[in-house]
Formats: C-alpha cells, sequence, structure tokens
C-alpha cells in the first residue's frame, strides 16, 4: 500500500512512475552501489519521470484469467 500512495502522489504532481520488483534479483549489487547497509534489503524499486509523448506503450504477455483466477461461490 505504502508504494501504491507513493505512485498516486506522484501522479498528482503530473509524474508517472512504474514499480519494478525485478530488482529484487540484483538486490545484493544495488545494495552495493547505493551504499545500504548489511541489514537492509531491497524489495522494490519505483522509476520516475515524465511520460515520454508518442512513445507507445510496451505490454508484456499476461496468463489468461482462467489459468489464474478461481471463482468460488458464483
Amino acid at each position: 500500500m505504502y508504494l501504491q500512495t507513493v505512485m498516486l502522489l506522484l501522479r498528482a504532481e503530473g509524474l508517472h512512475s512504474c514499480p519494478q520488483v525485478m530488482w529484487t534479483t540484483y538486490r545484493k549489487t544495488v545494495s552495493r552501489i547505493v551504499g545500504a547497509d548489511d541489514g537492509l534489503v531491497l524489495v522494490c524499486g519505483v522509476s520516475v519521470g515524465f511520460e515520454s509523448e508518442g512513445v507507445p506503450p510496451l505490454r508484456t504477455a499476461r496468463a489468461d484469467m482462467r489459468e489464474t483466477v478461481s471463482f468460488v461461490g458464483v
């Protein structure tokens, strides 16, 4: 919820953002580069900036909803 709130606040200020959980794969490298203490663990990152006009949005492949969702009692 914290990251969602930050992203909503960024939009209110006219900025765009993109959460990036994949950074956890490189948490040790990123921690070393940013000088984080050993007791801290990178959970996610967020890119912040202005939208590039005219650039088509990147849409990654998604599993069909029937593969990932089960409706109970419907």
